[in-house]
């Protein structure tokens, strides 16, 4: 009865003994893994912070003067229906989809038809892109980018003085572009959601 009750105490007695040494292997187990993963996200967060293509402090102006737009548009519409500068962009970016596609087709078309399904395969493996791919990649996606990136054309920091008058002009320039737009949508009759849609998806 004896022998049997500390041969019960023993896997308890190694774990008490050891509790130190099984702790610190752990440590050093997850240690690295937990600093790598921290480093991941970080790393994360500042390209995506410092990229000026996803981060403009003047995107919210372009969204309030979008609202703004559309609801002076909305009260005017009258049957006609302007194109604004994003329509256009977005338009041409349509078309330029369809050549795309052509494109692609017209290249796959030299092969005979039993090797047209792994050169394709290699041009996806390989990301070989042709060249009205390379052009339509670098479009811009959304509207919100698009009129971030006309706003910094149109506004050059050389052009004032102090920082604090180039962000105000930065931010006029933004919300003008956003009137613009919304507008736009608000005379062709579209409602606020779906324009705001248009102009961040």
């Amino acid at each position: 009865m004896i022998s049997i009750m500390s041969n019960q105490d023993q896997p308890q007695n190694f774990l008490v003994k050891y509790k130190k040494w099984l702790i610190a292997l752990g440590s050093l187990y997850l240690i690295p893994r937990i600093l790598m993963i921290s480093a991941i996200i970080a790393g994360s967060i500042y390209l995506y912070i410092n990229n000026d293509t996803n981060y403009h402090p003047f995107k919210s102006y372009i969204i309030s003067g979008f609202k703004a737009g559309h609801a002076d548009g909305f009260k005017e519409r009258a049957g006609k229906s302007p194109s604004s500068l994003w329509e256009k962009y977005y338009r041409k970016t349509n078309k330029l989809k369809e050549k795309v596609a052509l494109e692609k087709e017209e290249y796959l078309s030299q092969f005979p038809e039993s090797e047209r399904g792994s050169k394709l395969a290699e041009m996806k493996l390989d990301n070989i892109k042709l060249p009205l791919q390379l052009e339509l990649d670098k479009r811009f996606k959304t509207g919100l980018d698009f009129y971030a990136d006309y706003v910094q054309q149109r506004v050059k920091r050389e052009s004032f003085a102090s920082d604090e008058e180039y962000q105000k002009a930065l931010q006029d320039e933004a919300w003008k572009a956003g009137y613009e737009h919304g507008y736009c949508n608000g005379v062709s009759d579209f409602t606020e959601e779906s324009g705001l849609s248009m102009l961040t998806k």
